[in-house]
């Protein structure tokens, strides 16, 4: 059997903390734990998980504790599934119980099934958000976001002459909040 890589993720470092987790892991027997904070919605940005995908060598095994530490959405769980099994490893969920080595159908429905689920806690989740930011909209509390960008930065730099896409890149923003700093 080879090494055992394990995968944490937190959505946030703001009263989140991936320590736990890595415990866990270590304890179930990763040598090595990579973690990631961000969103489950995507695998863009994935660093630690990209990482721990590459390094995979045939019989090692990827272990996360859970299906929704790897994604939150069907397609990506299946996508990064397939991913170990090209390397000629094998993917390993404690809970629930989930080995899959790309020969258990069950295991690869189980996948999807979790995947599912997982999509429909990121849909309950974005709308209990829609729900609280309408219901403190009507009280008057929220205000959205608040700004990054200096809208007066923008304009220095426009007034020096510069276009759009170079105050973006300067700024280190996109063009489109250039154009919205311009026309505020």
């Amino acid at each position: 059997m080879g090494k055992t890589l394990g995968y944490a993720r937190i959505s946030s470092d703001q009263g989140q903390d991936i320590a736990s987790q890595k415990a866990m892991l270590e304890k179930l027997g990763a040598v090595v734990v990579f973690t990631d904070i961000g969103n489950g919605s995507s695998l863009d940005g994935r660093d630690q998980l990209e990482a721990a995908l590459r390094l995979l060598e045939p019989g090692d095994e990827l272990l996360a504790l859970h299906p929704d530490r790897l994604a939150r959405d069907t397609a990506d769980l299946l996508t990064i599934s397939k991913r170990v099994i090209e390397r000629g490893a094998i993917l390993r969920i404690n809970d629930p119980n989930i080995v899959f080595d790309g020969t258990d159908m069950m295991a690869e429905v189980m996948l999807t099934i979790f995947g599912m689920v997982g999509m429909m806690e990121k849909h309950f989740i974005k709308a209990r958000q829609r729900r609280g930011i309408e219901a403190a909209k009507l009280k008057g509390v929220y205000k959205g976001r608040p700004a990054t960008i200096s809208p007066d930065a923008v304009r220095q730099l426009r007034e020096q002459g510069l276009g759009a896409t170079a105050i973006a890149q300067r700024l280190k923003i996109g063009r489109a909040s250039v154009y919205r700093a311009l026309a505020a």
